[in-house]
């Protein structure tokens, strides 16, 4: 039987997270293979997910930037509302891979202004990780100011 919606994502993130959670030098290469089948399907509904796999303690980078591309490949406007949605458990479980995500975003002019727009419009705890998480980054490079300030000011609005 065919599985559909939530799911078809709930199985194949499940695949992922057995593949993330691996130790060792194949867990590159078992991550990339369970991202294929989600590449081959993409729905925005993985985003969230697949974010929260990041891990601060992973063996590898490498399979970390894997779960970051695959997140990455919607648009602005998908990626960030799916990022919005995990932000304050990523800060919470994974710091430093939520401060790099947040760092990718604040690269991009156009994802940017989807963050600002969308954090404006989110809910509390998420302002509080994203406000946490750029001073974090602001703390570390000071050339980020220029990236943080319209951000910080949307998650400290009302």
């Amino acid at each position: 039987m065919k599985m559909t919606g939530a799911a078809e994502v709930d199985a194949t993130i499940r695949e992922v997270r057995c593949a993330a959670a691996m130790r060792g030098a194949s867990a590159v290469q078992a991550l990339d293979r369970a991202l294929a089948d989600l590449v081959a399907r993409p729905t925005a509904a993985y985003i969230g997910p697949l974010l929260l796999l990041l891990d601060d303690e992973a063996d590898y980078d490498e399979a970390m930037f894997s779960l970051i591309h695959v997140a990455e490949a919607f648009t602005d406007d998908e990626y960030v509302a799916g990022l919005l949605q995990v932000l304050s458990d990523m800060r919470a479980r994974a710091p430093k891979w939520a401060s790099i995500v947040l760092m990718r975003v604040l690269n991009s002019a156009s994802a940017r202004a989807a963050l600002v727009r969308k954090l404006r419009e989110t809910d509390s705890p998420t302002k509080q990780a994203s406000l946490w998480l750029c001073e974090r980054i602001n703390e570390r490079s000071p050339t980020f100011l220029a990236k943080t300030t319209a951000v910080m000011l949307a998650a400290q609005a009302a």
